[in-house]
């Protein structure tokens, strides 16, 4: 469920990283606050909302078009929609996924440094 949500998100171009990195923070994000809620009843209850829109905001973008278009906003949203396409045969949408999944991330890791 949490995948074809975050990939419908990805396909309207409102992703900011791959959907892989984003289903993988959204997922830690909420069994840490999970596990924390559990393990401390004086726990903040509005922790899980606080998190939420922190993940939220570092995942997606606030329109279509990405803060920084360029190659890896674009590599993000076509990738979402790569299995749409009937002009290339399943092995070269395997090639291209790995292509766009290595613009993106290299992208990322570029912003961090």
């Amino acid at each position: 469920m949490l995948a074809e949500r975050i990939h419908r998100v990805a396909e309207a171009g409102r992703l900011r990283v791959p959907e892989e990195r984003a289903m993988a923070v959204l997922h830690a994000a909420g069994r840490g606050v999970t596990l924390t809620l559990i393990g401390d009843p004086k726990a903040d209850p509005d922790l899980s909302v606080t998190a939420r829109e922190a993940v939220l905001a570092a995942i997606t973008t606030d329109a279509p078009a990405a803060p920084e278009p360029g190659p890896a906003a674009a590599a993000v949203t076509l990738r979402a929609l790569l299995s749409e396409t009937a002009a290339l045969t399943e092995p070269e949408r395997a090639l291209m996924a790995e292509w766009l999944d290595r613009i993106a991330e290299r992208a990322r890791t570029q912003r961090q440094r």
